[in-house]
């Protein structure tokens, strides 16, 4: 069920906690209208033991030879054969280095990604990943202190016109303590080429070193901004920083940062630090912009030639300059050494690091632990200069409808505003780098209005199929102008959203260059087709609501639980006004980024509340798996209703500006979530007042549950409820049943507001449902 070691290595992007189960529908007794899922234990890909032995395991019934080949480092690069297990399955294990390993499958000498193992975000590309632990070595590992929290903020390049997503850390105690006006020093934080603004979270673990670092007092409270240091321009050929991005972190990142979060402003209060490229693009910054940043750490430096810039700097001198890399790499370590000592020579203090490894992970991530101790414990000079960055307006810039409807449809989990580039690296007669990016071929390429080309590269395969859902199966063929791709078109596709399974070979498959989700209990591909007449998911040019990570405990797993949390773009956690909160829920077989990324439920807030046409509110969206380590939760809805009640609703209430009683709490779910929500709503009316039931098998009475002393009582439901929301599209398998109890409720007096349209089971419906429920929640009629 559950992995475990320390949910800090086994936590990926598409899923915080794995549950490694699969799905059984079982028709209730003597009612075929009436299903219940139960959940069984699945096999798991990947099983790290606490040796380092790493147990791996692929269901591939059509294969001959299943291997295992990892990137370098200390992984190695070579390939490691699993064996077949007479079942369908290939199993192998290997005794690997601590680290975080990037690694391919290879299914008959094609490489794969698979959707069954934990993916991240790596060489411009979805990559399968694991880590194994160094002994002795938890600095970054989930523990039980005071969690921080992330936040996913919106803005717009002025170099390209993008919408851009950046993620900023907050410590714990940071939305009490900005109410008596505590303001908070500011770390910029870069990624390496071919990642993105995500990677220092799912695989650095930023915030849990951070976390921990302030809760053993070794480290100053402060904030970490994670941004996208990608900003290509059309037609633009750069050469080694990939665009202008030094422009964007000064005239947006760091104003909008200013604007939205307490900060403390001044040089003496604000430093950079990047890993690989973005150590290039951080010293640089620092070069650039001495009167913006007091202090600047260099990972990894593949580029060192701006730190002669910072030594020449005579007003605006460096603080402090941390350098550090690996051991093994033996030209970034012998060039850091010699700045080492031209900093120490002109009285600035630099710290000079190196720790076993190459250029990888669990280097960085001890990088960053040695360099935020030291951050921010100089003394605040008042007489900072105020740069002219500090005094630009942060408002949002249009973007164009054209580049909004693009991001809409491509942006995911693992990358907001994908960038198909690779990088083609090289060095210039001086031996600097070089390294150009080329561009590569999406895996969805939209040729007319429900046309979708559809390729992906898998040289060697003999086969290559895809399932676009609800619109049928195709088989790819080699394309004969670009050597390792399979294409083919897929015509008149149904607007709107749509998961694809692709087949290589007949094993199933992740394209790692097409947008990612979890669904079907695994991670999964999907396709978003423009709708004429639906737009309320699109992206649009009004003011953005943030999305906060957040970590509590759960009393019924004893693990820590993730959820995400829209806030209205004017929330302010400093004061003023309070908001309702609706506890939004996924269906079976999907999790807690569902409603954000297949939803797009921020997309459709933002919009509604912008028209006038919803209440500001806070959304918060969890994972529905709740089981306990004995066997004793429901086999289908698990123990997610006494989690929900015991543990989110209070940590949710504690940490926002809620209004903290029934009239203004709200719960809603699709499918399995909508027979969650019911079940939870109907047994706390002390709770809730407004349920949404989505696809979700509206029952009255079943053989667990009578609902019939509300929905038979008109009088004892007008006391207790405020609104009961029932939708179901006409195409799904459930719609006579609903309708039909929809109905009777409806008989005995009882206000149901219903919602049938043509639809089937789906994102597209559930989308639908949303926007209605959303103009009708929290409403007085």
């Amino acid at each position: 069920m559950y992995e475990s070691e320390n949910q800090a290595l086994s936590t990926h992007p598409d899923f915080f906690d794995p549950i490694h189960k699969s799905a059984e529908v079982v028709m209730i007794a003597g009612d075929e209208n009436y299903a219940r899922v139960v959940y069984r234990d699945e096999r798991q890909s990947v099983t790290v033991g606490k040796d380092g032995e790493v147990e791996f395991y692929l269901y591939a019934p059509n294969a001959k030879k299943v291997e295992i080949g990892c990137l370098g480092g200390f992984a190695g690069t070579g390939r490691y054969e699993l064996e077949p297990d007479g079942q369908g399955g290939f199993v192998g294990k290997k005794k690997f280095h601590f680290g975080f390993h990037d690694y391919h499958w290879y299914v008959d000498g094609v490489r794969i990604w698979n959707p069954k193992a934990g993916v991240s975000y790596g060489c411009f590309s979805a990559m399968n990943t694991f880590e194994v632990a160094e002994k002795g070595v938890d600095f970054y590992y989930l523990k039980d202190v005071l969690h921080g929290t992330v936040s996913i903020c919106k803005y717009t390049s002025s170099i390209n016109r993008h919408l851009k997503e950046c993620y900023v850390y907050t410590p714990a105690g940071y939305e009490e303590k900005v109410k008596s006006g505590v303001k908070y020093p500011v770390l910029y934080l870069f990624h390496g080429v071919g990642e993105n603004e995500t990677d220092w979270v799912w695989q650095g673990k930023m915030n849990f070193i951070m976390d921990n670092l302030i809760a053993e007092g070794k480290c100053r409270e402060m904030l970490v901004v994670m941004t996208c240091g990608y900003a290509f321009k059309p037609g633009e050929d750069p050469v080694f920083y990939p665009g202008d991005f030094d422009g964007e972190l000064v005239n947006d990142v760091i104003p909008y940062i200013d604007a939205h979060f307490s900060t403390k402003k001044g040089r003496s209060n604000r430093a950079v630090a990047g890993l690989s490229l973005g150590s290039a693009q951080a010293a640089l910054a620092m070069a650039k912009h001495p009167q913006l940043f007091s202090a600047f750490g260099v990972f990894s430096g593949v580029s060192l030639e701006p730190l002669n810039t910072i030594l020449n700097e005579k007003k605006y001198k460096a603080e402090l300059a941390f350098l550090g890399c690996g051991s093994e790499e033996k030209e970034i370590l012998t060039g850091q050494k010699y700045y080492d000592t031209c900093f120490e020579n002109i009285g600035i203090n630099c710290i000079c690091r190196d720790y076993e490894g190459y250029h990888e992970w669990h280097v960085w991530k001890k990088c960053l632990a040695d360099f935020v101790p030291e951050l921010f414990r100089w003394e605040e000079k008042t007489d900072d200069a105020v740069s002219e960055y500090e005094n630009l307006s942060c408002g949002m810039l249009p973007v164009g409808e054209e580049q909004l409807l693009k991001q809409t449809l491509e942006e995911q989990i693992l990358f907001f505003d994908p960038v198909y580039k690779q990088v083609i690296f090289a060095t210039d007669k001086d031996g600097k780098p070089a390294g150009r990016y080329v561009d590569i071929r999406p895996g969805f390429l939209h040729t007319g209005e429900q046309s979708v080309e559809i390729s992906l590269y898998a040289p060697g395969a003999e086969t290559v199929e895809v399932d676009v859902f609800d619109c049928g199966k195709i088989s790819l063929k080699k394309d004969a102008k670009q050597e390792g791709y399979w294409v083919g078109e897929v015509k008149e596709v149904e607007p709107g959203f749509h998961y694809v399974a692709f087949e290589v070979n007949g094993t199933r498959v992740i394209n790692e260059q097409a947008p990612i989700g979890y669904g079907c209990f695994q991670t999964i591909n999907y396709l978003e087709v423009p709708e004429r007449e639906f737009h309320f998911h699109e992206l649009k040019n009004v003011p953005h609501g943030q999305i906060h990570m957040n970590y509590y405990k759960s009393t019924q797993t004893k693990r820590e639980k993730l959820c995400y949390v829209y806030t209205p773009a004017d929330y302010n956690p400093a004061g003023g006004k309070r908001y309702p909160v609706l506890y939004l829920q996924h269906g079976g077989g999907e999790n807690e980024i569902g409603w954000l990324h297949q939803g797009k439920i921020a997309n459709i807030a933002d919009g509604l509340i912008a028209e006038g046409k919803m209440q500001e509110m806070i959304i918060v969206m969890n994972t529905g798996y709740a089981f306990r380590s004995d066997g004793t939760s429901h086999p289908a809805v698990g123990s997610f209703e006494e989690e929900l009640v015991e543990d989110c609703i209070p940590y949710i209430d504690s940490r926002y500006r809620t209004i903290s009683d029934k009239e203004h709490r709200a719960i809603a779910g699709l499918s399995m979530g909508g027979m969650q929500s019911q079940k939870i709503a109907l047994h706390h009316l002390d709770l809730f007042s407004w349920l949404g039931i989505f696809s979700g098998g509206f029952v009255i009475a079943d053989d667990e549950e009578d609902y019939r002393y509300l929905l038979y009582r008109e009088e004892v439901f007008r006391e207790k409820m405020k609104l009961l929301f029932v939708s179901c599209g006409k195409q799904d398998a459930f719609y006579e049943k609903t309708i039909a109890n929809t109905e009777e409720v409806n008989a005995h007096g009882v206000p149901v507001t219903s919602y049938f349209i043509e639809g089937r089971h789906d994102w597209n419906f559930w989308r639908r449902s949303a926007v209605a429920f959303l103009q009708m929640v929290f409403k007085e009629k």
